[in-house]
């Protein structure tokens, strides 16, 4: 049997994209290398636009019922002191914070529940096209069986490292942008129960989000090239050391930074710490014939807007609604799946200019402290910053001539 669809990668984004293709009637098989429940390196925060994703994958009330914590917002701490806080308001709601691994189970579920067939230890090992179109795609499972399955598309949602994107030659080469993140959970930090923290560091920023439990996310993000001591080489590859010094390099960095020191001192860490990077990834484009890209496998940059999983839903139900209409018109070329690099473009594109802006701002302190000075006086523009880094305004109405003058004058 030739399957419509097989996703690889059972993350948010492959599960979201299996979930919204099987909700369309569609033969879904997603293969995915893991089993669950998995760790994650992640922020463990989800904004409020994606409410409506979750209802419409059959999931916000599974989501719910795990007493999530309900984010108004996120703060910045600039590096002279100013505390920003940027509320999310409106219609929207709060957003949700809560552990990567209930947030995937739920995902998971939920496309079960759609009628995708979902296989854990289920490794792609090969992809080849098919002369009539589409693809068989070699497996192996578990138990180390080798399986072939042919497939109308392909969805590569396997993230940052995808071999999908590798496999179809549309991985970019290594990005300037070259942050390591360490990240870990703890208990007893001292921080606001209804907002995260992002806090400017010398070398980066540490993100610090309150979850279910009284624990928190905490993820440190570091520039190697501004780091007096990182335990990950910036080359090509990098290495990571043993969790024993990972836990001495965060202790070391804690006590270094005031704002750090006074959340974090205190607190102990309830699980292993986890290091990856370079976190930035890219594809020359996220469309080929038969096969798309959603995630982090289409594009990655930095996660100091907290955009990373928002972004992988919304795209999700994009690229579902686009293989839908191709296997419907049994056009799968290239020329009609780049509809779906439009609409990213679309959805997307303007969010993703602001976020690279805020992450040049941020490489000077007295920039980032000017910046944060004016926002800190002029709240309402706070405000609007939140709601375009969370989806839920337009990049464009940053620069209303009304707003840009309010900001120069404040």
């Amino acid at each position: 049997m030739t399957r419509d669809v097989v996703v690889v990668g059972g993350g948010p984004a492959g599960a979201a994209t299996a979930g919204f293709l099987a909700r369309l009637g569609r033969d879904v098989l997603l293969c995915e290398a893991a089993r669950f429940p998995r760790e994650k390196i992640c922020g463990e925060y989800l904004p409020p636009s994606v409410a409506p994703l979750l209802d419409r994958l059959g999931a916000r009330r599974e989501v719910e019922a795990l007493a999530p914590r309900r984010p108004i917002g996120m703060a910045v701490i600039a590096p002279g002191g100013w505390k920003v806080l940027g509320r999310f308001g409106g219609a929207a709601g709060p957003g949700y914070a809560l552990r990567r691994p209930d947030l995937d189970a739920a995902l998971l579920a939920a496309a079960r529940r759609a009628g995708a067939e979902v296989l854990e230890e289920t490794r792609v090992l090969d992809l080849q096209a098919r002369p009539a179109g589409g693809w068989v795609v070699a497996v192996r499972t578990g138990g180390g069986a080798m399986r072939q399955v042919e497939a109308r598309a392909i969805v590569g949602a396997d993230g940052r490292n995808s071999f999908v994107a590798r496999r179809l030659g549309l991985r970019r080469g290594t990005p300037r942008h070259r942050r390591w993140a360490v990240m870990g959970r703890f208990r007893g930090a001292r921080v606001p129960g209804d907002h995260g923290e992002m806090i400017v560091t010398a070398d980066g920023y540490c993100g610090i989000n309150p979850l279910p439990g009284d624990e928190a996310n905490v993820c440190f993000v570091i520039d190697p090239r501004r780091a007096a001591s990182f335990p990950g080489d910036a080359g090509a590859r990098g290495f990571l050391p043993g969790r024993r010094h990972l836990e001495a390099y965060v202790r070391r960095r804690i006590e270094s930074d005031p704002a750090l020191r006074l959340r974090l001192a205190e607190a102990r860490i309830t699980g292993a710490l986890a290091a990856a990077g370079p976190l930035a990834c890219g594809s020359r484009r996220a469309a080929a014939p038969a096969a798309l890209l959603v995630g982090d496998a289409a594009e990655f940059f930095d996660p100091f807007t907290g955009e990373g999983v928002g972004t992988a839903l919304h795209a999700a139900e994009i690229a579902a609604e686009t293989l839908e209409a191709a296997l419907r018109r049994d056009d799968l070329s290239f020329r009609f799946l780049s509809v779906y690099e439009r609409r990213r473009r679309r959805a997307f594109g303007g969010r993703f200019r602001v976020d690279r802006s805020l992450q040049r701002i941020l490489e000077y302190p007295a920039l980032t402290d000017f910046v944060a000075g004016r926002l800190a006086r002029q709240p309402v523009l706070a405000d609007r910053l939140a709601c375009v880094t969370a989806g839920l305004a337009s990049a464009g109405s940053l620069l209303r001539p009304d707003r840009v003058l309010r900001f120069l004058c404040a």
